[in-house]
């Protein structure tokens, strides 16, 4: 795949731009699923070289701003999911550039398409066997433009984010396939929603120790009570209080275990005001007392 590489996102030397002033500028290989990975999108110079290799190549728009480049092809296109599939090879030099503004850019030769079992839904986005190209635009949802920040910005680092940049690259890729064909259903309201209750659980796990209710959470997704409930469990199996409980007794087990913490300062450190009822609910929990921990 080296030689696709060096094609599409250059060699040491070639200007590879950055939509985010301070941003990593250097693209990359994902082995999974087999793509070059670029911060910015792939867009040809208009006097000089542009993308032509067989493959597939993916540009997400999650910000404001609007150009006019080789996978962005419409003025305006903020917040858009851009493919253009090319299936006959031409000899021309290689760019990889970018706008001012938050995108990705997602290149897949055409034997990692093939690889990975989608070389029909590949030839099913040229309209006929004639066509050379064949581009696909569609609106971002929300849950591909946070796809898209995550992996421009990912939240963690080293083995942990190649690890996270190759789940979002094949989620995007099959978005690209699957979502013109009306194979996959994109309902923006259910996605807004998803993104919601992500956004409470984070809120929970980063403060255990605040009293959080179910009121409070309720509000801070935009639901009822009742609706919050029933879609968080729906969501992630089990109530928020159920998970906030959970997710308390477990940091408190490791802040007696590798902390050394004394029982009563684990559990106002998760959040319990009465170490006996931690004590209660932790016994519960786990099968033995917290002081077994120490």
């Amino acid at each position: 795949m080296q030689d696709f590489y060096n094609q599409i996102a250059g060699r040491p030397g070639d200007e590879i731009g950055s939509a985010q002033q301070g941003a990593s500028t250097a693209a990359q290989w994902l082995d999974f699923p087999g793509c070059v990975f670029v911060r910015g999108e792939f867009r040809a110079d208009p006097s000089g070289p542009a993308i032509v290799a067989p493959g597939l190549f993916i540009s997400v728009a999650f910000g404001d701003g609007a150009s006019r480049g080789i996978l962005t092809r419409t003025p305006g296109s903020e917040r858009q999911m851009t493919a253009i599939a090319v299936r006959e090879a031409v000899v021309a030099r290689r760019s990889a550039r970018c706008d001012e503004r938050p995108a990705i850019g997602l290149a897949l030769p055409q034997t990692s398409i093939d690889r990975l079992g989608l070389g029909d839904e590949f030839r099913a986005l040229f309209k006929n066997d004639e066509a050379g190209a064949a581009v696909v635009s569609l609106s971002a949802s929300p849950r591909v433009q946070a796809v898209a920040a995550e992996m421009f910005s990912p939240p963690v680092a080293g083995n942990a984010a190649q690890l996270l940049l190759s789940a979002h690259a094949a989620e995007l890729v099959v978005h690209a396939l699957f979502s013109e064909s009306g194979r996959i259903e994109v309902d923006p309201a259910a996605d807004l929603q998803r993104m919601r209750l992500q956004s409470v659980k984070e809120q929970m796990d980063a403060d255990l120790a605040y009293p959080w209710s179910v009121d409070e959470l309720a509000r801070n997704a935009g639901l009822s009570r009742r609706s919050f409930n029933q879609k968080f469990q729906m969501a992630y199996g089990e109530s928020a209080i159920d998970y906030l409980r959970a997710r308390r007794l477990d940091a408190a087990r490791d802040l007696l275990i590798h902390q050394r913490l004394s029982v009563t300062e684990a559990a106002f450190r998760v959040g319990y005001a009465h170490p006996a009822n931690f004590a209660t609910a932790f016994r519960r929990h786990f099968g033995y007392s917290p002081s077994r921990c120490q």
